[in-house]
């Protein structure tokens, strides 16, 4: 057997002291007391709850290559806290290969459908251990926290013993809170201006320009005014007289009434299109949904409109300037999840990958082009080098080109390394159809089963990015798959009147279903009785049968055939008991109006 030795620790700590070495020694002696050859061995010092990590990746390498047996770790949360989904993404790969999983004295075969189940446990067990360990960690620093002990990051302006748990203040730094008050308070500067201010006079502890969110988080931290405060999952902790004053607690209302004044700012209504970080395909630039309010004309009725355009002010270059209603994306994107979730024959059309032949040049030009466009990133950063040597340009706007160049060279890298990866799994027929539809099934009824908030928290992990083609009328998701490879989801764009359509049936729907409970309460009442009840002409409800259907238990129409018969036979009946009964004695008899009786006694010659 070749076993490839895989060893964690979660901390710097744990490994400096003593963890690593006694798995490594414990699991060699334990592979050579087996006569198994050791093939190498692998460590990482990260979070299990983590799939990408130089160890494991390194590992399963060698194991796709067909050099490994058995995968052997101390427990086997030392492999894996993995998530469903990523667990399932690991245990595919080590299956697929026929590589077994071992701890001292047990051996496990995921391709034995027991012993997968087994190892299932174990993972779902190590998922709950980390969740009791965070909770109990969690608790000693609740309590911490309530002593007034501080942890963690402390701000600048002061210093932190460690030792003796004294925090004094920052006397070189000291002066930066009542400076940023004053502009803020007294001369009315914005963030970005103190900023500007700030960085004509020093820079940041970390030796960078001041930013405006900087500012901002200075004007409302309250450690100024002495409080320590934490905010946790459930509970926000304040201690009061825990630091040094920089600030009054009366200028930090001051502050913060002010903040209030200037921005009333408050916080985006949940929407699941908010977690995608959307772009415009003509422009490059970033979307946003903006929230609008239109008032009706007749009952000045407040209607919220939801848009997606470009963030203010508005980008001038841009081409096609979005302007689309999230109703004409929305309701395809949930349509668009449930046929791939249970159509394979429109899955494909939604998803823009064959995974075949094509899609591998497809996706090798791709990587041409972003091996071209790296080049070029390239030289012209070391152009700006020459530049700056030669001393002809300003060393501040080099600098500045300088970071943009970087910036578009650290992304056009993730890309293209991310079409590597995906032109690898396609050519080793690791990701297809299927891939995705397991990917997709944790949002199976996800805009029923959960709440806007939890809706926009999903879609955002499965989509974190798209790209709107308002000129095509389409929005293409990234859907970033386990195996860290991106795959576009098309989604047509719905016109408004196709919208419009939708929602009058909508409309329709639920007024039709309304009126049916309402019938199913109170039996026998007539059409026009029950457009009373439920607010609506008994014309739209005649409307609303022809679509889905007649009404149950609805009191027949007066011209009904049944029902003519059935008054006629009861006029009949007080006929032969009273043939010369008035008009008006025979409508309260017979609960018949009269000008009907005049009718019918006509038309049927009862009287003669």
């Amino acid at each position: 057997m070749r076993v490839a030795i895989y060893i964690r620790v979660s901390t710097k700590m744990q490994e400096d002291k003593y963890s690593l070495k006694a798995q490594t020694y414990e699991l060699t002696k334990y592979a050579e007391s087996m006569g198994w050859e050791i093939v190498d061995t692998f460590k990482d010092v990260d979070s299990g709850t983590k799939l990408k990590k130089d160890g494991l990746e390194a590992m399963l390498d060698l194991v796709e290559e067909g050099l490994v047996d058995v995968v052997l770790c101390i427990e086997q949360d030392r492999l894996s806290r993995l998530d469903t989904v990523k667990w399932e993404y690991l245990k595919g790969i080590l299956r697929d290969n026929n590589v077994k999983i071992a701890e001292p004295g047990n051996i496990v075969d995921l391709s034995n459908i027991d012993d997968e189940f087994i190892s299932d446990i174990k993972n779902l067990v190590a998922q709950r251990s980390r969740r009791d360990m965070l909770r109990k960690m969690g608790r000693g620093l609740r309590q911490r926290t309530r002593e007034g002990k501080v942890w963690g990051p402390q701000p600048a302006e002061y210093n932190y013993d460690r030792t003796t748990g004294i925090i004094t203040i920052n006397q070189e730094r000291a002066w930066v809170i009542p400076f940023i008050d004053d502009l803020y308070l007294n001369k009315k500067f914005g963030p970005s201006a103190i900023a500007n201010e700030l960085n004509k006079r020093c820079k940041t502890v970390n030796g960078v320009d001041w930013a405006d969110s900087q500012v901002v988080e200075k004007l409302k931290h309250k450690s100024y005014h002495g409080i320590f405060e934490i905010a946790f999952k459930n509970e926000t902790i304040s201690v009061p007289n825990v630091y040094p004053l920089l600030r009054s607690e009366e200028t930090y209302n001051r502050i913060q009434a002010e903040i209030e004044r200037r921005y009333n700012w408050k916080p985006a209504s949940p929407h699941f299109l908010r977690g995608i970080d959307m772009k415009c395909a003509s422009c490059g630039k970033a979307l946003i949904i903006h929230k609008n309010t239109v008032y009706g004309r007749k009952d000045n009725q407040e209607y919220p409109i939801e848009t997606i355009l470009h963030s203010h002010p508005i980008n001038e270059k841009c081409k096609t300037k979005p302007h689309i209603n999230v109703k004409r994306v929305q309701n395809q994107l949930r349509n668009a999840v449930k046929d791939i979730l249970t159509d394979p024959t429109k899955a494909k059309q939604y998803i823009d990958s064959g995974f075949d032949e094509n899609e591998i040049l497809k996706v090798s030009e791709d990587i041409k082009q972003l091996e071209k466009q790296k080049q070029n990133l390239q030289e012209k950063i070391d152009r700006l080098l020459d530049l700056y040597l030669e001393g002809t340009w300003p060393k501040e706007k080099l600098d500045g080109n300088r970071k943009r160049f970087d910036q578009q060279l650290i992304t056009t890298n993730e890309l293209l390394s991310e079409r590597k990866r995906k032109l690898m799994l396609i050519q080793n027929k690791q990701i297809n159809y299927d891939t995705v539809l397991e990917f997709l099934t944790v949002a199976e009824r996800f805009d029923v089963m959960l709440d806007e908030s939890e809706q926009q928290e999903l879609i955002g992990s499965l989509f974190p990015t798209a790209t709107l083609d308002s000129k095509k009328n389409k929005l293409i998701l990234h859907a970033y798959l386990p195996q860290e490879v991106t795959v576009d989801i098309k989604i047509e764009i719905e016109s408004i009147n196709e919208v419009k359509k939708r929602e009058t049936l909508e409309r329709a729907k639920e007024r039709y279903e309304r009126a049916q409970r309402y019938l199913d309460r109170n039996k026998g009442i007539t059409l026009k009785a029950l457009g009373e009840a439920i607010g609506c002409q008994p014309y739209t409800l005649r409307v609303d049968e022809e679509r889905f259907g007649p009404f149950k238990h609805l009191a027949p129409h007066w011209s009904c055939p049944e029902l003519r018969k059935e008054r006629i036979k009861i006029i009949r009946k007080e006929l032969l008991k009273d043939p010369n009964i008035s008009l008006r004695q025979l409508a309260e008899k017979t609960g018949i109006y009269r000008k009907l009786l005049r009718e019918l006694i006509k038309e049927e010659g009862l009287r003669r």
